[in-house]
């Protein structure tokens, strides 16, 4: 049973984090630090769907992010998982830019909030029948730092600082302390093509994730990529930019891992956004998302 509670909040975890397949879109949802850091204003939602459509909605990322006055990025996230472990995180991001002008600039931030984790009462039966994991309200508390250089974007970040431990089960059941770091790159390759490389590393509890994508985009509208989670998943996505403000992206992923195909063999996932660029930063390369 021990083990049981451990794999159900890693994985409610997982998606705390906003660690989607085109996780570039929710970079706010696990790093404070980079809320109204890229855009001046930047809202999107990402929902991710099982190949199975029979089951419902996997999971979704939402947020809304502003930079205010030049230097103060603000933010709020939602990270909502409805498979077997159903979760739901709710976060405000507080952050603060440093300019340095041809050095670039850099952002740290913080971000608190609450969260809560169940069985689906469906699954009930099969994964507790005893009725011994009870559902979990926990605290959110993460922190955060990000630069960025002309074309390079580049942050670390620390979530799930707050452990719920349970006296009954003598085990940390809230989300685990985690780790993330995020890199990217704008590769203009003409006037015409941008090539943008990006790469996400997590860790929590033992658990590690390498995720990297690569992305080609035509005129700053249409975009196509691949991506790979290392012994785990991969994926393809397209994007398209619809007047430099309204985003739409789409990415399939095959489940690689032995682990888990015989639960999803593949995974949609879809993705709106609304971005307001940053005017003042001329000359750089969009390497959040050209479509996305």
């Amino acid at each position: 049973m021990k083990h049981l509670i451990t794999i159900a909040f890693i994985y409610s975890c997982f998606f705390s984090f906003g660690q989607t397949s085109m996780f570039w879109n929710n970079y706010s949802n696990f790093n404070p630090a980079m809320s109204g850091f890229q855009y001046t204003q930047h809202a999107a939602i990402t929902v991710r769907e099982t190949w199975d459509w029979n089951r419902g909605i996997e999971s979704i990322q939402a947020n809304y992010n502003q930079r205010i006055k030049g230097s103060h990025g603000i933010g709020i996230n939602y990270a909502g998982s409805y498979s077997i472990f159903a979760s739901n995180a709710l976060k405000l991001n507080y952050n603060y830019q440093f300019n340095f002008n041809k050095a670039g600039k850099l952002s740290v931030g913080t971000g608190m909030g609450f969260g809560n984790s169940r069985i689906r009462e469906k699954y009930i039966p099969a994964f507790d029948p005893f009725g011994t994991i009870s559902p979990q309200n926990y605290l959110l508390l993460n922190f955060g730092t990000a630069y960025s250089w002309k074309n390079l974007i580049a942050g670390v970040s620390m979530s799930n600082i707050t452990i719920v431990t349970s006296n009954t089960t003598a085990t940390s059941t809230g989300p685990r302390i985690g780790w993330n770091a995020h890199l990217g790159y704008g590769f203009q390759l003409s006037r015409a093509f941008q090539l943008t490389p990006r790469m996400i590393y997590a860790t929590t509890n033992g658990f590690h994730r390498l995720g990297s994508n690569l992305t080609a985009t035509y005129k700053s509208k249409f975009a196509l990529g691949v991506s790979y989670n290392f012994n785990s998943q991969f994926g393809v996505n397209v994007g398209w930019d619809i007047k430099e403000k309204f985003r739409v992206a789409y990415n399939y992923g095959l489940t690689l891992s032995q682990l888990t195909n015989t639960l999803y063999s593949g995974r949609h996932e879809f993705s709106i956004g609304y971005i307001i660029k940053d005017k003042s930063a001329k000359g750089f390369v969009n390497i959040g998302t050209p479509a996305f």
